[in-house]
Parts: C-alpha cells; sequence; structure tokens
C-alpha cells in the first residue's frame, strides 16, 4: 500500500508540469503556424494556400476545444510513462553514457519512423467503418483542416495517438532529450500537415524530398475526400499498399510549376475545389 501512494503522489506531483510541457507545444507550434497564415492571407504566401474545402462557421472553436481535451489525455499517458519509468518499466533514460552519443542520434530518427508507421496503420484502421463512427469521424468533421485540426481529436483517438509512446518505449530506449525533440517534431508536422498552406521550400518540393515526405497538400486530399493519403510524415507507406491519392502527384507537380511563376494562378474546376496552375 505504501509503495502504490508513492506512486500515486509521484504521478500527482509530475503531471502540472507534463500537461504545462504538452499545453505549451502544441499552443506554440499551432500559434507560429496561424501568425504565418495570416500572413499568408494578405498576399505574398497566396500562392502557397492549398486549401480543397471552405472552412465551417465556429470550426476553429470547435477544434481548439477538442484540442484542450487531447491535451489532458496525452498529458496523462505521458504521466504513466513517468511512472512507468519509476517502476523500470520504461526504457527512458537520463544519462547519455549509459548507450552513446550514436544510439541517441540514431534513436531519434527510429522514433519518427516507428511513429510513422504507427500512424499509419492505426489510422487506416481507424478509417474502418465500423470503427470510424467513435474513432476518427470527430477528426474528419474537419474537411478543411486548420492548425487547430493537429489535435482535435475525440478521446478514444487521442488514447490511440497517445499509446504510441508507451508502448515504443518498452522496447526502445531513449534520451529524455531526443523525447523532447521527436515531440517537438511531431507537433509541428502535424500542424503543418493541417495548416493549408504548403510552407517546404519548393526546392524540396520538386525533388525527392517533396516526393518521400508528407505534404500539406498530401494531407489537405485526405481531409477533403476522406480516403487516401493515410501517412503521417513519409508517402512510402502509402506508395507500398497503394492508398496514395491517384492524383496526388499531378497536383503536387501542378503546385511546383505553379510556385515557379512570378504570380499564382486561381483555377477554380467543375467540383468547386481550388487549385494552382502554371502559366
Amino acid at each position: 500500500m505504501t509503495c502504490f501512494n508513492e506512486l500515486i503522489f509521484t504521478a500527482a506531483t509530475a503531471w502540472p508540469f507534463i500537461w504545462f510541457m504538452d499545453l505549451m507545444r502544441y499552443l506554440v507550434g499551432a500559434g507560429a503556424i496561424v501568425a504565418i497564415l495570416d500572413v499568408a492571407s494578405a498576399g505574398w504566401l497566396r500562392r502557397r494556400l492549398v486549401r480543397i474545402r471552405p472552412l465551417a462557421d465556429g470550426q476553429k472553436l470547435r477544434e481548439f476545444a477538442r484540442s484542450m481535451r487531447t491535451v489532458l489525455i496525452f498529458s496523462l499517458v505521458g504521466t504513466c510513462v513517468w511512472v512507468g519509468y519509476q517502476l523500470g518499466i520504461s526504457k527512458l533514460y537520463f544519462d547519455v553514457d549509459r548507450y552513446g552519443w550514436p544510439w541517441l542520434i540514431a534513436s531519434f530518427f527510429v522514433f519518427i519512423v516507428l511513429h510513422d508507421a504507427w500512424f499509419y496503420w492505426t489510422h487506416r484502421l481507424m478509417h474502418q467503418p465500423r470503427l470510424f463512427h467513435w474513432l476518427h469521424r470527430t477528426h474528419h468533421l474537419s474537411v478543411a483542416p486548420t492548425p487547430w485540426t493537429a489535435y482535435s481529436f475525440s478521446a478514444s483517438e487521442a488514447l490511440v495517438q497517445a499509446l504510441y509512446l508507451p508502448v515504443v518505449l518498452l522496447v526502445v530506449p531513449a534520451h529524455q532529450a531526443v523525447l523532447f525533440l521527436w515531440m517537438i517534431w511531431m507537433v509541428l508536422r502535424n500542424v503543418m500537415g493541417h495548416s493549408g498552406i504548403e510552407l517546404l521550400p519548393r526546392s524540396w518540393l520538386a525533388g525527392w524530398w517533396g516526393r518521400w515526405l508528407t505534404t500539406t497538400l498530401h494531407h489537405e486530399m485526405h481531409h477533403a475526400y476522406g480516403r487516401h493519403n493515410y501517412g503521417l510524415y513519409f508517402t512510402w507507406w502509402d506508395r507500398w499498399c497503394g492508398t496514395e491519392h491517384p492524383e496526388y502527384c499531378q497536383r503536387l507537380q501542378a503546385l511546383v510549376q505553379g510556385l515557379g511563376d512570378r504570380e499564382p494562378s486561381d483555377v477554380i474546376g467543375a467540383t468547386g475545389e481550388v487549385g494552382l496552375k502554371s502559366r
């Protein structure tokens, strides 16, 4: 009983700080992209807008409210990770010399690759009709995603996303600095993917990186059509499994060509979708 009480005390002591850090990562990451979008709406980044569907009235406020619930769930799972470390279950560590610098650097990329796989397969699973309604429907209420959509999950989906960390830490050692950097990466890439504006450099979009890294257009098409493009960071799972949208490469190429023009050219097709074409 004494040991149990000590764990409860440890969790209760650690949770406020973990919650605050999760909240600030989200607010700073999403807030930075919102500021960029405000600049974009003024004109000089207008050609980078890849919005397909219109925003709904009151959408951002609803997304923000759901995001606060997600932050709470993420922080509770993060607290469980800390308790797991105290019990010797989690492979979180703080001494660099325990595994050395080569592993510390490599583990950051291992975490990213494994997280991408986790997201792709859980994401595809949540799109199954029997699971979609109670797991993933809340997120897809945003057919035109915004930076605040990044954390706009149902409680059940937030738990699925959060479970990656404690599960992978059962087998993969990770230094605290690696976890911190990975969480920053995760938030920024997630927010960028939901921003409706393409922030990667044109040279990246036109080259190898643009083909293998998911773009804002990649995830914008997922929200607009509800199918295809399930990847988080990379496109390889979608390519290998045949779930990439059949028009994605063509639209990405058109976007790259449009960014090479002096002026953007808006094209509104028969479906009412907005795209870019080169002159």
